[in-house]
């Protein structure tokens, strides 16, 4: 049976004051959170960093290859330690479009992919 990747992009400010320990954060990310990455079933999960009109903004891009998003997304979601690395993560990000908690990540449309 052939996994049908879905892909998912997404955009969020950054506190300029806080970009070198998010940095940092990800430069070591903890092992149990790549593990839960994992265990979600996403992949070539990437966070890109930007800045417009003098604003910096992070985008986000993942694979995700499980077949049922919302329950994988869920389950992460109820891990203590997924729960702290958020508390970690979202203090460096500045939500846009009134977003907050998991949801603070504004989703984009894919427009187009070349495979």
């Amino acid at each position: 049976m052939e996994t049908k990747i879905q892909r998912f992009g997404s955009v969020i400010g950054l506190n300029q004051e806080k970009e070198k320990y998010y940095r940092d954060l990800h430069e070591k990310v903890w092992p149990d959170i790549l593990e839960q990455i994992h265990l979600a079933g996403l992949q070539n999960f990437s966070i890109f960093i930007t800045k417009l009109e003098g604003k910096k903004y992070l985008f986000s891009y993942f694979e995700y290859t499980g077949n049922d998003f919302a329950s994988d997304m869920e389950k992460m979601s109820k891990n203590t330690l997924m729960q702290k690395w958020w508390e970690e993560t979202s203090s460096c990000q500045i939500p846009l479009h009134g977003n907050s908690g998991n949801n603070a990540w504004s989703a984009m449309e894919m427009l187009f992919h070349q495979a």
